[in-house]
C-alpha cells in the first residue's frame, strides 16, 4: 500500500523492514514505474505503506538515484548488490540508473 502525505510523497517499506520516504515529484520524473497504475488505486489510504521486494541495501541506492544529487558509486559497491540494484532499477524504469548499472556489470 501507497502512503501520500500532503500529497507529496511516498513511503516504501523492503523486505528487511526499513521505511523510506520518497518525494512524489521525483518518482514520477525519474521513473517509470511509480506511481503507476498498478499503485494508482490504493494511494487513497494514507496510513499504509507500499512494500517492495528489495531489502533496504537495494532501495536506499534506487532512491538515491531519483534525487538531484551526485549518484551512489557503484564501483565501490559489492557486486552482489549491484547486480539486484540492476535487477530493480530494470524492474522499476529507474532511467538515471540503468546505465550506471550496466556500466558496472561490464
Amino acid at each position: 500500500m501507497v502512503t501520500r502525505t500532503n500529497n507529496t510523497g511516498v513511503t516504501f517499506r523492503s523486505s528487511d523492514g526499513i521505511l523510506f520516504f520518497v518525494h512524489r515529484s521525483n518518482l514520477e520524473a525519474h521513473t517509470e514505474f511509480f506511481p503507476g497504475p498498478d499503485l494508482a488505486d490504493i494511494i487513497i489510504n494514507p496510513d499504509e505503506e507500499t512494500v517492495l521486494t528489495e531489502p533496504s541495501e537495494v532501495l536506499a541506492i534506487i532512491f538515491d538515484f531519483v534525487y538531484p544529487r551526485k549518484q551512489p558509486d557503484m564501483d565501490k559497491t559489492d557486486f552482489k548488490i549491484v547486480l539486484q540494484v540492476a535487477e530493480a532499477v530494470e524492474k522499476y524504469q529507474v532511467f538515471s540508473a540503468m546505465k550506471v548499472c550496466e556500466m558496472r556489470l561490464m
